[in-house]
Parts: structure tokens; C-alpha cells; sequence
């Protein structure tokens, strides 16, 4: 009882700080204007749910005050930009199952450099967050270019804690030889969960590639992808693929482009199988050819690809129309994929959006046929509607629906998980620098050989950010 009122205590004074000792230094840029940049962010959240951690027949009713502090760092110069960014959420009480009253803790660190025929990307990010606090929706996900995977619609108690890094360097860009090194690095560790299937896990993804320019209207490239898994699962599994492409993209004419990509892949798979250590080698042609068309209004296209896993062959093929509207945009595919127990499965994908006088639509869906970092077969569906309606220049009410499915496309068994969550917020500017946010949430899952969970939640959420420019 006396940390809680101390942790309340240090909330209300942060708040206070941040209303009060720093406005003096607020200048109403932004990072957009160049120059170095402090933002110093804080969100005070009182929220109220009948099923905290979303287990069926669950009754893990909470009540939580949870402070959000922030702090940004960018400077932004004529050939560079550099990012620091630091957060943390500190619980005035720890909800059912958790385990840190200060949570959810992020860093992440970002460089980009442009030169005159090169360019240059850097990141590093670390967070430390509890599993039943996860939102497989987040938007600021650290790589939310990555497909859904068996670990993003758990549920369980403990922590997961993950450090990734990420660079490319991109040379020659205007002569007729390029360049270009690619690398991505994901650790994983988790404490203190109950769920067999989460476990500590590393992954290293490296691209090399070569281009040539043979004309002004043909290019040629080489490809060598190299991608390293170690897991901390029963059978112990180290898996080494290598891909080699050769690649030719040819302008047709001065709408058309045709896009041929051929290679050999290698799996190399060491695992332990009841007591015994076994390795397994697989070796199989890969490719992908597109063709595409430019409009007076967008492009249209088509595609074909060719991929492999130790499960089997994918091939999937693919129509796609791009094209601008009045007040938005409209991105649209469509096709089928056979996956390795040559099943026919419908994907594609919708990308919409539209801008009215007072209020905005979004809409995505997205569904393919993939296969995880631990080589389960997936289909994964993911869909999201978004609505907000501008009531005046102070207020707006804001309403989103996100869903998202797990199950198998042929390959090991695993799960099938649905995941789907409804949330409406009334929001409001107070003051220029202060913002009231209220609303309800509804979340629903269901595991098959576990069972269906809901919950509802309501919060009332005061927020601020103070942006500085030293």
C-alpha cells in the first residue's frame, strides 16, 4: 500500500513538472524544421476490466492507474537524421499476473544518413514488456513489416524481452554497378511463462546483392540471402538457409516492366529427436516473376512466386490494381496460393482510405500463406477498420475494429487463434499541450483446445507532450 501511494505520488509529480517547469521552454516547432528536438511525453491512464489477461472463464478483474513517461530525441540535419526515443509505464498497482510495477520499457535508436550515391540505415531497439500487457495490434511495433507469427496472439504470464538491430547500406546508386548489404538481428528470451510454445529464440537475416545496369532499360542483379534460427525448444533446432537469385528487370515499353527473379535455396536443419541429434538438407529451385503496368490512374500488375521451406513447396500467384481516388486511395489484390499439401487457399489484400469534410475511413485486409520463423505453415488473416469524426476543433470521436487469425496451411499443427478487438474513444484538447481521452474496449480470443475469452474495459486517459528545441 505505501509503494503504490509513492508511485501515485511520483506520477502527480512528473505531471506537475511537466505542466509547469518546462513550458517556459516550449517553442511549438517541430522535428520537421530541423535542428535538434526534445519531446518529453506523459499519459496518465485510470482503467477499469473485467478480464485483465484474457483467459476463458477468467475472472482477473482489475482496477490500474498506469503513467506513460516518454522522451524523444531527434536532430535532424541537411544529409542525416538521428532518433533516440525512450519509454516506460509506471503502474501505480500490478495488475493480475504481472510482475514489474514499472513496465512496458522501450528504447530504440535510429540513424539514416543520405550521400550523393549512397545511403545508409541504422537501428537498434530493446524493450522489456509483460506478455498479457502485448497488443498484437500496435502500430508501433518494431518490425510491423513482418507477418503475424504463432507468438503475436499469445496469452500467458511473464516477460518477454527483445533486442533487434537492423542496418542497410545502399552504394553506387547512380552508377552502373550497386550495392547493397542488408541485416536484420531478433533475440528473444522469455521468464516466467507457462505456454511450452514461447520460448527463447534468435534469429539473423543478411542480404547481399549486386546490380547492374546494362541499358536505360535493363537491369540486371545477384542475391545471396542468408538466414541463421537458433531456439530453445524441445528439439533444440538450428536451422541455416542460403538463397541464391539472379535477377532481370526489363522495361517492355514505357508503361510496361517485366521483373524475373530465379535461384537455389539450401536448408540446412539440425534438431534433437528423442535423445538423438539429426541434421536434414533440403535443396529446391525458387523464383517469382511480376509484370506491371502504369496507368493514367495508378498500375496494375500481375505476379508469380515460387518459395520453400522444410515442409514443402508454395507457389502463389497474384493480380493487383493501384489507383488514387478524389479523396483517397485504393490498393487491391487478389489470387491463390498452393501450399505444401497442395491446397488451393484464396489471398489478397485491400488497402482504403478516405477523406470526408469532418471524418476519415481507413480499411486494410490482408491474407496469405507463410511460413514462421519456427517453419509452421501459416495462413494468416488480418483486417482493421478505422472511423473518425471531427465534432469541432477541440473533440472528435474515434471508433476501430482490428482482427486477426492464426491457423495451419498444411505442415506441423499448430493452434488455430482468432483475435479480435473493438475499441471507441471520445477525445479532447483541454488547453494547446493538453489532451482528455475517454472510451471502451472489447477484446475477444479464441484458441482452439483452449477456448473463447472476452473482456471489457473502460479508461480514462490525460496526456501531454512538450516538444523543446534547446
Amino acid at each position: 500500500m505505501i509503494r503504490s501511494h509513492i508511485l501515485v505520488g511520483s506520477g502527480c509529480l512528473t505531471l506537475l513538472c511537466l505542466g509547469t517547469g518546462l513550458t517556459f521552454a516550449q517553442q511549438g516547432s517541430s522535428p520537421e524544421d530541423g535542428g535538434p528536438v526534445l519531446t518529453f511525453g506523459l499519459s496518465s491512464t485510470l482503467s477499469a476490466t473485467d478480464n485483465y489477461n484474457l483467459r476463458p472463464n477468467g475472472s482477473d478483474s482489475a482496477e490500474l492507474f498506469d503513467n506513460k513517461l516518454s522522451f524523444g530525441y531527434e536532430n535532424q540535419r541537411a544529409n542525416d537524421i538521428l532518433r533516440l526515443d525512450l519509454s516506460g509505464v509506471l503502474r501505480a498497482n500490478e495488475p493480475p499476473g504481472g510482475s514489474h510495477t514499472f513496465d512496458d520499457r522501450n528504447a530504440r535508436l535510429g540513424y539514416d544518413r543520405e550521400g550523393v550515391n549512397s545511403t545508409f540505415s541504422f537501428g537498434a531497439d530493446y524493450s522489456l514488456a509483460s506478455v498479457n500487457s502485448l497488443d498484437p495490434f500496435d502500430d508501433n511495433a518494431f518490425f510491423d513489416d513482418d507477418p503475424l507469427d504463432e507468438t503475436d496472439l499469445a496469452e500467458d504470464r511473464g516477460d518477454r524481452e527483445q533486442i533487434l538491430t537492423r542496418f542497410t547500406f545502399d552504394t553506387g546508386l547512380n552508377n552502373l554497378v550497386g550495392f547493397t548489404l542488408d541485416g536484420r538481428y531478433r533475440e528473444q528470451d522469455y521468464t516466467g511463462t507457462t505456454d511450452p510454445d514461447l520460448f527463447d529464440s534468435t534469429l539473423l537475416n543478411l542480404t547481399g546483392a549486386t546490380r547492374f545496369t546494362l541499358s536505360q532499360t535493363t537491369e540486371a542483379r545477384v542475391v545471396l540471402r542468408f538466414a541463421d534460427y537458433s531456439a530453445e525448444d524441445t528439439a533444440r533446432t538450428d536451422r541455416q538457409t542460403t538463397k541464391l537469385n539472379l535477377g532481370l528487370r526489363q522495361a517492355l515499353s514505357e508503361t510496361d516492366t517485366l521483373d524475373v527473379s530465379l535461384g537455389l535455396q539450401q536448408i540446412n536443419t539440425h534438431e534433437t529427436i528423442l535423445g538423438t541429434r539429426r541434421s536434414d538438407k533440403r535443396t529446391s529451385p525458387v523464383g517469382n516473376i511480376a509484370l506491371t503496368r502504369e496507368l493514367t490512374r495508378g498500375t496494375v500488375g500481375t505476379e508469380f512466386d515460387v518459395s520453400d521451406s522444410v515442409n514443402g513447396t508454395t507457389a502463389t500467384w497474384l493480380v493487383s490494381r493501384a489507383m488514387p481516388l478524389p479523396r483517397g486511395a485504393l490498393e487491391i489484390s487478389l489470387g491463390a496460393t498452393s501450399d505444401v499439401s497442395d491446397t488451393i487457399r484464396p489471398v489478397g489484400s485491400i488497402e482504403f482510405s478516405h477523406e470526408m469534410p469532418r471524418s476519415t475511413l481507413t480499411a486494410t485486409f490482408d491474407r496469405q500463406v507463410a511460413t514462421s520463423s519456427r517453419s509452421n505453415e501459416l495462413r494468416t488473416t488480418s483486417a482493421s477498420l478505422g472511423y473518425t469524426y471531427e465534432i469541432n476543433s477541440l473533440s472528435d470521436l474515434a471508433f476501430s475494429a482490428n482482427f486477426a487469425d492464426l491457423s495451419q496451411a498444411g505442415g506441423p499443427a499448430v493452434n488455430d487463434t482468432t483475435r479480435t478487438d473493438l475499441r471507441a474513444t471520445y477525445s479532447r484538447d483541454l488547453t494547446r499541450d493538453w489532451r482528455l481521452s475517454s472510451g471502451y474496449e472489447y477484446r475477444l480470443r479464441d484458441e482452439s483446445g483452449v477456448g473463447s475469452a472476452t473482456s471489457n474495459r473502460i479508461f480514462l486517459t490525460l496526456e501531454r507532450e512538450v516538444v523543446i528545441r534547446p
